[in-house]
C-alpha cells in the first residue's frame, strides 16, 4: 500500500496560511521599525537618547499579550456585547471633550490623558467600529442590499463614529474611517446605486470643510506648489522629498542621516518612512511598500475563507484598516498626497496605534484558527452564510 505523502498548502493548516503571512509581514515591519525608530529619535532627547525606544519596546510587548490573549478569545461570542462595545467607542470618542482630560496636540483634541499615561482614542474606537459592522451586516443578511437597513441605519451608526473624529477635528483619521467604512459597505453587498452619490456627496462635503479652515485649505494648497511653499506648510514634505534624494540607491548608512537631526519634524512618527530613504535607500523603501502589499494580498486571500459574513467583513475590517493608514501614510510622506498626520503601521513611534494594529493582527489570527475550512459563497457581491 502506498504511503501517503503530505504536501504543503495554503490553507488553514498549511505553511502558506495567509494569516501567518500577514503575521510575519507585521513581524518584519516592526523589527525594522524598532531599529530605523533608535536613528530617529536619538537627537530628540539627548538627556535619555533611548527614552523612545524603551516607551516603543514597552507598547510592543504589551501587543505580544494582549494579542495572545485576543487569540484565544471566541470571537461568536464577543458578539453578545457587541453593542455595549459600540456604546464604548462612542464613550473614548466624547471624553477628549471633556476638560482637563483631552488634550490638545498639534492643533487636534485626540488625545486623552490621565496621570501620566496618554492614548489617542479614535484608534482603539476603530476596533469597536469594525466589530459593530461586521455583526450589523451578518445580522441582516437578507436585507443588505435594502435602503433604510441596508444602508441608512448602518450609514448613520457608522457616521456617529466619523463624525466625532471629525469634531476633533482629526481629518486624516476620518478619512481612514471613511475609507474603510465605504470598502465594507461594497463588500457587504449595499447597492452601488446608494454608495456612489453618497462617497461622492462625503468627498465634497470634505473639500468644503478643508476650504472653510485657513489652516487646512493653506496645507492643501502649498501641497500643489511644494517647492515653491519649502520653507512654510509644505516644510514637512519638502523636506521628506530630500531625505529620500540623499539616500538614493542604497541610502547613507543607519545612524548617518540628517534629515532627522533637526530638519524633518516628527522623523519619527509620522514621516520615518523619509529616515528609512535616507539612511537605507529605494532598496529597503520598495521593501517596505512590497510588505505591505503582501500583508494585503494574504489578507485577501483570507477573507475569501471565511465560514459566514461576520468573520468575513470582520477580518476585512481589520485589513483594510491596516492597508488604508498604511497607503495615506506612504502617499504623504512621498509627495503623492497632502500632509494628514498619520503614522505609518508597525514602524512609527506611537502605542496608540501600534497596539491597535496589533490586535487587527491578532484577530485575523483569530479567525484563521477558527476557520475549518471555505464555506462561504459569494455571487455578485451578494454573501449567503452556509448553515451547519
Amino acid at each position: 500500500m502506498a504511503k501517503k505523502t503530505k504536501k504543503a498548502h495554503v490553507g488553514a493548516g498549511g505553511v502558506l496560511n495567509p494569516a501567518m503571512i500577514v503575521l510575519v509581514c507585521a513581524g518584519l515591519l516592526t523589527i525594522l521599525g524598532i531599529t530605523i525608530l533608535f536613528s530617529a529619535s536619538l537627537h530628540i532627547n539627548k538627556s535619555s537618547p533611548y527614552y523612545f525606544i524603551e516607551k516603543q519596546a514597552m507598547w510592543v510587548g504589551l501587543t505580544l499579550l494582549v494579542g495572545l490573549l485576543l487569540m484565544l478569545v471566541n470571537l461568536d461570542w464577543l458578539r453578545r456585547f457587541i453593542w455595549v462595545g459600540y456604546i464604548i467607542g462612542i464613550g473614548l470618542l466624547l471624553l477628549v471633550f471633556v476638560p482637563g482630560i483631552g488634550t490638545v496636540i498639534n492643533g487636534s483634541r485626540s488625545w486623552v490623558r490621565i496621570g501620566p499615561i496618554g492614548f489617542q482614542v479614535a484608534e482603539f474606537a476603530k476596533i469597536f467600529f469594525v466589530f459593530f459592522v461586521a455583526h450589523y451586516f451578518s445580522s441582516i443578511r437578507n436585507e443588505n442590499q435594502t435602503f433604510w437597513r441596508g444602508f441608512i441605519y448602518p450609514g448613520v451608526g457608522m457616521g456617529l463614529y466619523i463624525g466625532l473624529v471629525i469634531l476633533q477635528p482629526d481629518l486624516g483619521t476620518a478619512l481612514i474611517y471613511v475609507m474603510v467604512a465605504v470598502g465594507l459597505l461594497y463588500l457587504a453587498g449595499v447597492r452601488l446605486v446608494y454608495l456612489v452619490p453618497s462617497v461622492l456627496a462625503g468627498f465634497a462635503a470634505v473639500v468644503g470643510l478643508i476650504y472653510n479652515d485657513a489652516e487646512r485649505w493653506s496645507r492643501l494648497t502649498a501641497f500643489w506648489n511644494m517647492e515653491a511653499e519649502k520653507a512654510g506648510d509644505a516644510y514637512q514634505g519638502w523636506q521628506a522629498l530630500l531625505a529620500f534624494g540623499a539616500g538614493g540607491i542604497d541610502g547613507v548608512g543607519l545612524g548617518n542621516g540628517r534629515q532627522q537631526q533637526s530638519f524633518l519634524p516628527e522623523a519619527h512618527n509620522d514621516f520615518i518612512f523619509a529616515i528609512i530613504g535616507e539612511e537605507l535607500g529605494m532598496i529597503a523603501t520598495l521593501a517596505v511598500v512590497v510588505t505591505y502589499s503582501i500583508l494585503f494580498v494574504a489578507g485577501v486571500m483570507h477573507i475569501r475563507r471565511a465560514p459566514n459574513t461576520y468573520q468575513y467583513l470582520l477580518a476585512a475590517g481589520c485589513v483594510l484598516m491596516i492597508s488604508v493608514q498604511s497607503i495615506l501614510n506612504l502617499g504623504v510622506v512621498t509627495g503623492v498626497l497632502p500632509t494628514t498626520g498619520l503614522p505609518l503601521p508597525f514602524i512609527s513611534y506611537g502605542g496608540s496605534n501600534f497596539l491597535t494594529m496589533g490586535i487587527f493582527v491578532a484577530i485575523v489570527l483569530n479567525t484563521s484558527l477558527a476557520w475549518k475550512g471555505p464555506v462561504l459563497q459569494q455571487s455578485k457581491r451578494k454573501l449567503k452564510d452556509i448553515e451547519g
